[in-house]
């Protein structure tokens, strides 16, 4: 998936998939693996192709899981946030309204889907990577 500026590239390999449920993928950014991560197959660039976020995926055992969280990939910076856990849910629909991610959290076995905004600007978690 290109960015915006088609500067960037985020690639989803697959990997295998969840009994009775859905596949994950491994994911490359710019040619660089994010390792030890696996990934949904949800992603969605900003605008300025600046950020990327991205359904992480924290365990495969379909009697525990699943348990997710959003991660946010800083391109420019090479930094990325961790979203507070989702557990027996899935999210998606990320989509950028300026400097707010916008995303939906679906909790399929409750029938319940919760819009979540976060503004980017308030993010006090970045960790550095090698991106």
């Amino acid at each position: 998936m290109k960015s915006p500026d088609e500067k960037h590239i985020a690639e989803l390999k697959y990997k295998s998939e969840i009994r009775f449920g859905p596949a994950y993928f491994t994911l490359t950014i710019d040619d660089a693996k994010i390792k030890n991560r696996i990934f949904g197959h949800k992603l969605q660039w900003s605008d300025d192709s600046r950020y990327l976020a991205a359904e992480e995926w924290l365990t495969t055992d379909s009697q525990e899981g699943p348990i997710i969280r959003v991660t946010l990939f800083d391109i420019s910076f090479k930094r990325i946030s961790e979203f507070q856990k989702i557990e027996k849910g899935f999210a998606g629909d990320f989509r950028f309204e300026g400097d707010v991610l916008v995303y939906k959290k679906y909790f399929h076995g409750k029938g319940i889907i919760k819009e979540v905004e976060v503004n980017i600007n308030t993010i006090n978690n970045w960790v550095n990577t090698s991106l």
